[in-house]
């Protein structure tokens, strides 16, 4: 077999399949905290090692993180991954959740701006990883790696048809790109030998489904984002009204209020863009999304804690739906038609 010529300048290849995998990581790091707070909640917040020692459970969080990395380093596939996923998933919440006690002299769990720095550490982890995946297309010696550790999995578990048809598409790109074609040949007959098996779960699944990506879902999450912000800027309005009538100022509220404020024009500006076909409109509502789950939702965990976690959800939502429509529009040059 002819050695394949190496073109990426990096010796660090991405794995396709990884950014749904660190999204799904943070997903189930944020339902353990939810469990979490909640479990401790309804139990009066025990404390598990008797009255001389106190075992907090920041300590699981660490063994579960530890014990997916040996799993994902001593395993070979994909499904050594996904349990390493989960269980790195669940230790990251629970060491999250008591970010309070490592960045206060007294150990304060309670620590009322503890919830907005695991939302900024969430969401700094979500930019990093689309920064690494989006930053460029994958080179051809990415595609060529990616098709052949698809093909080494499939060899012992079976492959389902979507993986792959995914394979030879990667194995076709890094063909244009210039790899080696007898190499690509050889990946190509090893992805044959590979048995089919029925679709199994999938972190791809967890992203929006295609019926919810038309232009119809673009006007139905602006108008939730609209209807959000409205109701942020409202309730920041309020709340300043109170802390100017007992002559208290309060900054996060001011900003907070400035934040909110400029999201809604951008919102009514983009949403009336929107009716009227304008190509710009999607970008402006980009923009008010990107200023909700970046800014103004940072300083709702720091007023409401947990409370905020529905603006939080609607601005994502909506951050994804545009995100994924404005990158339909680059390729088309148009708006898609109405669903």
């Amino acid at each position: 077999m002819t050695a394949v010529r190496t073109r990426s300048r990096s010796r660090l290849l991405r794995d396709t399949a990884s950014s749904a995998q660190v999204e799904a990581l943070l997903i189930i790091a944020i339902a353990t905290i939810l469990v979490t707070r909640l479990y401790l909640h309804l139990t009066g917040y025990p404390q598990v090692g008797g009255s001389v020692l106190h075992i907090a459970h920041v300590l699981w969080g660490g063994l579960l993180m530890v014990a997916a990395l040996m799993i994902s380093m001593t395993f070979i596939g994909r499904a050594p991954d996904r349990i390493a996923v989960v269980l790195g998933g669940i230790g990251f919440g629970l060491f999250l959740d008591e970010v309070g006690k490592f960045v206060t002299k007294t150990n304060d769990y309670f620590y009322r701006p503890s919830v907005a720095i695991m939302y900024v550490v969430v969401v700094l982890l979500l930019v990093v990883n689309r920064a690494v995946h989006l930053r460029r297309g994958p080179s051809p010696d990415e595609y060529l790696a990616n098709a052949a550790l698809t093909a080494t999995d499939g060899l012992t578990h079976g492959l389902t048809p979507t993986d792959r048809d995914q394979a030879r598409v990667q194995l076709e790109r890094a063909r244009e790109g210039g790899v080696d074609p007898e190499v690509v040949e050889q990946i190509d007959l090893l992805l044959a030998r590979c048995r089919e098996v029925p679709s199994r779960f999938s972190w791809v699944s967890l992203r929006l489904p295609e019926r919810l990506r038309g232009e119809r879902s673009v006007r139905v999450a602006a108008a939730l984002l609209t209807v959000f912000s409205i109701g942020i800027l409202i309730n920041a309005a309020a709340t300043l009204e109170e802390d100017l009538a007992a002559r208290t100022s309060n900054v996060l509220t001011m900003i907070q209020l400035i934040g909110s404020g400029v999201t809604v024009l951008l919102c009514v500006v983009g949403s009336v863009g929107l009716w009227r076909r304008q190509r710009w409109a999607v970008r402006a509502l980009r923009t008010a999304a990107l200023i909700t789950v970046f800014f103004v939702d940072v300083l709702e965990f720091a007023v409401q804690e947990f409370g905020a976690l529905l603006n939080v959800a609607v601005g994502a939502a909506a951050l994804s739906v545009f995100s994924h429509h404005l990158r339909q529009m680059s390729r088309h040059e148009a708006l898609p038609d109405t669903a």
